[in-house]
Order: C-alpha cells, then structure tokens, then sequence
C-alpha cells in the first residue's frame, strides 16, 4: 500500500511540476524539485505521457531530453466543441438510417407489388358487371404482416457486407472497398441503400496506425522509431507526430535516446521477440501509397438506378392518386369512403416516403462534391510528399518534383499549394538558388528516416 500511495504521490508532484513550469522540464528537474527517485518520476511521467499531449525535445543547451507538455493540460484525443457536436450529429443520422435502411428495399418493392395489384384489381372490378360484390377485399391484416416482415428482413440485410478489396486508384494509390456480392437479391436491396445513402465504405481500424507502426519497427528498423518515420507512416505535421513518438514510448515501453545529430529516437527492442509466424499484425502502407475510396453518389450502375427511379416515382404517383381520390367527392360518396387507415397506409404514409426517398441523395449531392473535391487536393498532396520522400537528395526544385510525379502542367499551381503545406508540415527551408530558382530543403526529414533505415 505504501508503494502504491508513492507512485500516485510522485504523480501529483510531476503534474504540479507541469504547472509551476508551464510543461518545459527534464526528469531531472523533476527529481530535484521532489527528491523523488529518477524511476519513480520516469513512471510517473510515463503514465502522463500515456494520458496527456506532449513531446520529447533536445535541450538546446545542454544537449539533453526534457518534455514539453501542452499547457494547460491537454487529454490525448480531447474532443473539441465542433467534434463533440460533429459525433452528436453523426450518431443522430447513424439512428435515423438504421431505421430508414431497415424499411427503406424493402417498402419500396412492397409499395411497387401492392400498388400494382390494387391497379389490377381496380381495373378488373370496373369491368366486372356486379358491382356490389365487394367480398374478399384487401386484407390489412395481410399487408400489415407482409410489410413487417420485410422490414425485419431488412435488418438482417443491413448486417450484410461484401468481401473486403484493395482497390487501385487511377492515381496509382490504393484503397479498401467492398466487392460486390453474388447474390442478386441482396445485391439489389443493397443497390436501394446505396441509391439513398451512398455505397458502404469499410470502417477505419482505430488500432491501424498503432499496428502498422509496430510492425514498421518488427520489420523494417529493427526497433528504432523516429518522428519522421511516424510522418512516412501516417503523413502526420511534425509537431503532431513528436507528440506520438512520446506517446508510443510511453504505452509500448520505448527507451528514448538523442542520436549524434540530435535527433530523438525511441527503442523498442522489447517489441522484437517474433515467435508466432502467422499472425498478420499491421500492414506497412506508406502515406503517399494509400488514398479514401473514390466519391461515389450512389455506386449503383445505370439501369439499376433508373430501375430504382422508375419504382419510387410509380410509387409517389400512385400514393397520390389515392390521396387525391380519397378528397374527391364523387369517390368519397357512401360505401366508397376509404377509412383514416388506408389513407394513412396507402397514401400519405408511401408519398412521404417516396419524396424522401429521392430529396435524401439529393441533400448529399454537394457533400459528395466537396468530398470529390478534397480528395482530389489529397491525392495531389501525396503525390507530392512521394516525390520529396522518394527522390535520393534532400534538395529539390519545383520542376524536379514535377517530373519526379509526371505532373501535368495544368497542374503545377494545385501542386505549389500542397508543397507549400508539407515545407510547414516538414519543416522545410526554402532556399533561393543562384539563378533565382527556389529551392526546397527537407534535410531535417531525410536525415532522421537514415537513423532507422540502416
């Protein structure tokens, strides 16, 4: 108990600590100020590591490690106000289309089935000379039960995804994505979703880029990890990436150490015990190789969404046909009044439908055009941070870069703008050659990849 009291004491020391400094110390200053042993505030700095941003840096002056913790404190992964109201928002439409999708195939096809045996009926009943035999009507009970039915059948479509694929872009990067399934009636009511919704997309693994860079360091470094190479991996900015190489020493154990040219490094030596050969791990998908699914509005083919329209507008024209004819007066006389049920059931209840059923992919049309928009940035970005982690020098021109990526010259404006990003994000220098011509250092970058790259 005693010990245990120690450790959290220690704990609550190195955080008044942060505070008293505003996040800049060594452990060093940390044991003097405490008297604490160096392995008890390692610990303790270990576990805030764990829990709150901040990074390892070199003593400009003295040559040695201290930490710089964002002050005020700041939790790793703290929402912020527009991400907390952004996940509020998005786990309401999560709930919306669970229940929209669950009924959504299959009342379209229902509607389509019903609405045409009603029309057949209707019309063999007017040729029919008996008019007042009116036995064996429609059965609400039976259209309750069928549509029920359906939409629980729905659900348990909704569960269903195709096989997981690596695509390739014509981009040349790759990404992931769904095949497309056999079956044509599940690839049908899968085509209903995706012409309201858009197409499935295969959900990120939040452990991918934890996984991906311990197998980078099992395979690949031999348990050496730098900032850098967290850049390579993730295309982190620099500062965000030092904050997660103090991060990923603090959970996975990682010795941190300043190499020669001062640069920190953290050994994971202790990850490097491989016994079991068949499990996967982390796949090593540098940054600039791997892109989002293309925009998509609907993934479906032509003729099945014309299908689709075709469906819901029989739908929408029929549902308001009742509508209409259950106010006219010369259907509403005696024995032809329709009960507040079916008006319900066959009219207003499919026409609403219907109407959402076509204004929901057309709300999505300029969110699927931004996202368009922003991956084309993106694809450009990567291309350009392939060229500046590819080419073997650490200086290069615009025009090297350009013919490094073939780049169009219809192009070089967009791709000015993504390098103009990555020299901040790298911290690059630009430099003026002696024909005027700027030049773009990224020798910071180049020389730390060497550490681990041996």
């Amino acid at each position: 108990m005693a010990k245990e009291t120690s450790q959290e004491q220690a704990l609550q020391s190195v955080e008044k600590i942060i505070r008293q400094t505003r996040g800049k110390f060594s452990p060093e200053d940390a044991v003097a100020e405490t008297g604490y042993s160096l392995d008890a505030i390692n610990s303790a700095l270990q576990r805030l590591l764990e829990l709150y941003r901040a990074k390892v840096v070199m003593n400009p002056q003295t040559g040695s490690l201290m930490f710089e913790f964002h002050y005020p404190l700041q939790k790793i992964n703290k929402k912020t106000f527009n991400e907390i109201l952004y996940n509020f928002l998005s786990t309401l439409w999560k709930i919306f289309t669970v229940i929209y999708k669950a009924a959504t195939g299959i009342i379209l096809v229902f509607y389509t089935i019903l609405f045409i045996v009603i029309i057949i009926a209707v019309l063999l009943f007017a040729s029919g000379s008996d008019r007042d035999d009116r036995g064996g009507g429609l059965r609400i009970d039976v259209v309750l039960g069928g549509l029920i039915r359906g939409i629980l059948q729905g659900l348990s479509l909704m569960a269903w995804t195709g096989t997981l694929q690596n695509v390739t872009d014509p981009s040349g990067l790759t990404y992931k994505k769904y095949g497309k399934e056999k079956n044509s009636g599940k690839n049908f009511v899968q085509s209903v979703f995706s012409f309201v919704f858009g197409p499935d997309n295969p959900k990120p693994d939040p452990n991918a880029d934890a996984k991906e860079m311990i197998s980078f360091i099992r395979q690949k470094s031999k348990g050496k990890l730098t900032a850098a190479d967290i850049v390579l991996l993730s295309g982190l900015s620099y500062d965000k990436a030092e904050e997660k190489l103090a991060e990923y020493a603090a959970k996975y154990k990682g010795e941190l150490s300043i190499s020669e040219t001062g640069t920190i490094v953290a050994d994971f030596t202790n990850l490097l015990n491989i016994q079991a050969k068949d499990l996967d791990g982390g796949k090593i998908i540098y940054y600039y190789n791997e892109i989002d699914p293309p925009a998509e509005h609907t993934g479906n083919s032509i003729g099945k969404n014309l299908l689709i329209i075709g469906m819901n507008a029989f739908n929408m024209f029929v549902s308001y046909t009742i509508l209409s004819s259950a106010t006219d007066p010369l259907v509403t006389q005696g024995s032809y009044t329709l009960s507040p049920f079916l008006i319900f059931a066959l009219g207003w209840f499919p026409l609403i439908f219907s109407i959402s059923f076509f204004l929901i992919p057309i709300i999505r049309i300029p969110f699927t055009l931004s996202y368009s928009s922003k991956r084309k940035k993106m694809i450009m970005l990567k291309k350009v941070f392939n060229a500046i982690f590819t080419q073997p020098t650490e200086k290069l021109t615009f025009n090297q870069i350009a013919n490094a990526i073939n780049l169009p010259k219809d192009l070089f404006d967009n791709a000015k703008h993504s390098l103009e990003k990555l020299i901040i994000d790298l911290r690059g220098e630009i430099q003026i050659g002696e024909d005027g011509t700027p030049i773009y250092n990224f020798e910071k970058v180049k020389q730390e990849l060497s550490i681990s790259q041996i």
